[in-house]
């Protein structure tokens, strides 16, 4: 669940907003050739054959994960993929170690396929001309999401060694945080690798498997140097003969409204005292050049904010502790973290300082010079985008390409983009930046704190009315 940040197929830029838009379409990348075979399987492929030494980048994505699991099927998400790993009907014990070590991901971690909530992917690195490689590794995955024929007595063994080192679950599953957050939501209950019942047969995985790993619930993904001809053709031999169609809608993979009531968390993983603002917003696919517009706006407004309060806050007890901004796309959920790390000691006076240098920049609003150097800085990490773009890692092209898949929005080409965030950063001015910046910090954001493990609880309740007490204050005091 904690993915990268939505930015860009260009590494960094095409970025991702919240908000629908009456504007200009986008118009989807061509250079990524889509397709669909008759039983609903679909195909998206970028051809590279400018670039010979590309390694082929393979991603099977499935729309099923933990979500869809019912009480007698609970573990089954993991288990299909954790049969797969082992053996399939066409690959022994044997013949799949051989083949391991020629299709795993290079970069760490090396799973070669994760399970989350709401999906299951098969994550695949292959050699450059190597065409047999390929062909295997296609027979394998028409194996792996093909009917399981493992029996009850298999499963139930299984079930003492459950877990795979070639098979990841989404991170921090077990968190404070994440159990805090899934709360009323139809997540809660739902976490993606818990151990199968002890009764599971083999009947009941396959009622499962037939509900959901259904073909037209499946997309392939390929990023490399291959022949589009020939691998339209492997494609439809492998995965052409897969039967069935999804009759059931999956459920959902969303995040209910973060509450305003702030909490306070303990942990191992801090040395200090953090506390994050969180802004917490319902997500919409960019489909549109005002949607995108927006979104280059908020990233602005952000970046303003993040300069002005490190520049100010690191004259005080903060030196040397900066506050970050980050903003994530989970789950239907739109969500901005202000982060700053602190000692028990200088928590309150803190969070005052944090406060009036917020109300004096949403007074004061930023000035021309420094709008001026960062759309300098802007022009410039979008002109070396584009220049390096055609050397980009065939992983990190894949990376982004599912990302922006996840989330329902369409990636441009990189000549539209630059064309795009051109026209855009030249009409800037101050007044849209200082607008989207109070429009910002008139949202009341969520106050979580989390203390070290071992450290006296400090009540937040304390800490987040005395931030509101700056940022809002009463009509009298106002006046």
């Amino acid at each position: 669940m904690h993915s990268k940040y939505l930015w860009s197929a260009l590494g960094g830029l095409v970025l991702i907003m919240a908000g629908a838009a009456q504007a200009e379409p986008l118009k989807a990348d061509p250079a990524w050739q889509e397709g669909k075979l008759e039983n609903g399987f679909k195909w998206q492929v970028l051809a590279t054959p400018h670039r010979p030494s590309d390694k082929i980048e393979v991603r099977l994505e499935i729309n099923a994960g933990s979500l869809q699991e019912s009480i007698p099927q609970v573990g089954f998400s993991y288990l299909l993929p954790r049969l797969a790993t082992s053996y399939t009907e066409h690959f022994s014990s044997a013949e799949m170690q051989a083949l391991l070590p020629q299709i795993l991901p290079d970069a760490e971690p090396k799973y070669l396929v994760e399970v989350s909530y709401d999906y299951t992917r098969y994550n695949l690195s292959l050699p450059n001309n190597r065409p047999e490689i390929l062909k295997e590794a296609f027979s394998w995955l028409s194996d792996a999401v093909n009917r399981p024929t493992a029996t009850s007595e298999q499963i139930q063994a299984i079930r003492s060694e459950f877990a795979s080192p070639l098979v990841m679950l989404p991170s921090g599953l077990n968190d404070a945080w994440w159990r805090y957050r899934i709360k009323n939501s139809p997540l809660m209950g739902h976490e993606p690798g818990q151990t199968i019942v002890a009764d599971a047969t083999a009947e009941q995985l396959g009622e499962f498997y037939n509900k959901w790993y259904t073909p037209d619930a499946m997309t392939l993904y390929v990023v490399g140097n291959v022949d589009r001809r020939v691998l339209n053709d492997q494609i439809n031999k492998a995965f052409g003969g897969l039967t069935g169609k999804r009759e059931t809608p999956a459920t959902i993979a969303a995040l209910s409204a973060l509450p305003p009531t702030p909490v306070n968390f303990s942990s191992q993983g801090v040395t200090k005292d953090r506390i994050k603002l969180v802004w917490d917003d319902p997500w919409h696919p960019v489909v549109t050049t005002a949607s995108l517009e927006r979104q280059w706006l908020s990233m602005i407004a952000n970046d303003m904010i993040k300069n002005r309060l490190n520049q100010r806050l690191g004259r005080t007890v903060l030196k040397g502790d900066p506050l970050n901004i980050e903003c994530q796309v989970q789950f239907q959920r739109y969500k901005c973290n202000m982060t700053l790390d602190v000692q028990l000691p200088a928590l309150k006076n803190s969070i005052k300082q944090l406060g009036t240098e917020l109300v004096k920049l949403d007074k004061e609003g930023i000035t021309e010079a420094e709008l001026k150097a960062l759309v300098a800085a802007q022009k410039e990490q979008l002109d070396k985008a584009i220049a390096t773009y055609a050397k980009t890692d065939t992983t990190e092209i894949m990376n982004q390409r599912l990302l922006i898949q996840k989330s329902g929005s369409i990636a441009v080409d990189p000549e539209s983009y630059q064309q795009l965030n051109q026209k855009f950063l030249n009409s800037l001015t101050t007044m849209d930046v200082n607008s989207r910046i109070h429009q910002i910090l008139t949202i009341k954001p969520t106050m979580v704190l989390t203390q070290p493990a071992g450290e006296p609880e400090e009540n937040v309740k304390v800490l987040s009315d005395l931030l509101d007490s700056i940022m809002t204050p009463k009509a009298e005091e106002a006046k």
